[in-house]
């Protein structure tokens, strides 16, 4: 079966490729019969080794650029390579976010976040390297199997939890907390990703929130976020690991709506269908820590993700390990 035909991340000249898709670009001439001559296109540059990363297939593609699975060189182990399409890399605003995210994820040293490898500039093309988590994301597995068991979607709500806490006692505000931001390694540790939208204490957050890139998710996003994306603090961060218990508990987001406006009321209201009642199985413990998680206002949600891995920890609803990674393999 042939390779897939390489993906272009540009409208100049400049291709991208895993490097198993360079052997289809030789142009044959049938029968040895010499074609009348053509118009010259323009050239197109393979690009296959960005820096010390060997690109070997495309993993998926976000709005930042393309995922690429890649064999660090100097190492010989495999990583994910992120790369920002040069259209987005010629606008400042979007490269500042990206190297948001290197700065941010340079700092950061924990089990459940995603540990940056290197970051750099090649051919024109802005990169950075991460480790690889080949598990898939909570999100996939969530269209998957539609929910997951309680306690399953407590241990991942758990090690959510242990990464924000992690983050906010670094002074760091995620600001995008969601199921494709949580990616699961083969042996079932979910770790935190996608720190593009992250806000630190020292970071005065000028040009993210004025180009509109910094509301985050708004299906998981606090109203407070929603309005001010730029004044948050870590209690934002749980409201959106409040969402995201409840759709890994329910199959749906506590606020689901068809246009942003009738969202932003509904948030702003705070009422929704509590979980126990889509979920027969949940049980009141998870109701009562969904309550305060989605609470609309600030203070009436826990102060400190610490203080919800507490109460968490009480109600002993955790599973050790992941039953549908378990299953798989």
């Amino acid at each position: 079966m042939s390779p897939p035909e390489p993906k272009r991340l540009d409208q100049t000249q400049d291709w991208i490729a895993p490097s198993d898709a360079l052997d289809q670009t030789q142009e044959f001439i049938p029968g040895g019969v010499v074609p009348a001559p053509q118009p010259k296109a323009p050239t197109k540059v393979l690009v296959s080794t960005l820096g010390d990363f060997r690109l070997i297939g495309k993993l998926g593609e976000g709005g930042m650029g393309t995922v690429f699975k890649a064999i660090q060189i100097s190492r010989n182990r495999i990583v994910a390579v992120k790369v920002m399409s040069k259209e987005l890399g010629a606008k400042a605003s979007f490269v500042e976010r990206f190297h948001r995210e290197v700065r941010i994820m340079g700092k950061l040293d924990h089990t459940h976040i995603v540990r940056l490898i290197a970051a750099g500039e090649a051919h024109g093309f802005i990169f950075l390297a991460m480790e690889l988590l080949e598990g898939g994301t909570v999100g996939t597995w969530l269209g998957k199997l539609g929910r997951f068991p309680v306690a399953d979607a407590a241990l991942i709500a758990k090690s959510c939890g242990m990464a924000l806490q992690y983050a906010h006692e670094s002074g760091l505000i995620h600001r995008d907390v969601k199921p494709d931001n949580l990616l699961i390694s083969k042996a079932g540790i979910v770790k935190l990703a996608d720190l593009g939208l992250a806000k630190t204490t020292e970071d005065a957050d000028v040009g993210l929130t004025r180009t509109g890139i910094g509301i985050g998710t708004p299906l998981y996003a606090a109203p407070e976020q929603v309005r001010d994306a730029k004044h948050v603090d870590p209690r934002c961060d749980l409201y959106a690991l409040g969402c995201l218990l409840y759709h890994c508990l329910t199959g749906i987001t506590p606020f689901p709506a068809t246009d942003m406006l009738t969202l932003i009321k509904a948030k702003e209201k705070g009422t929704y269908v509590t979980a126990s009642i889509v979920n027969k199985r949940i049980p009141p413990a998870l109701d009562r820590i969904l309550s305060r998680l989605l609470a609309k206002l600030p203070n009436h949600r826990y102060p400190t993700a610490a203080e919800f891995l507490q109460e968490l920890e009480f109600a002993g609803l955790s599973g050790e390990e992941l039953s549908f990674i378990t299953a798989a393999t």
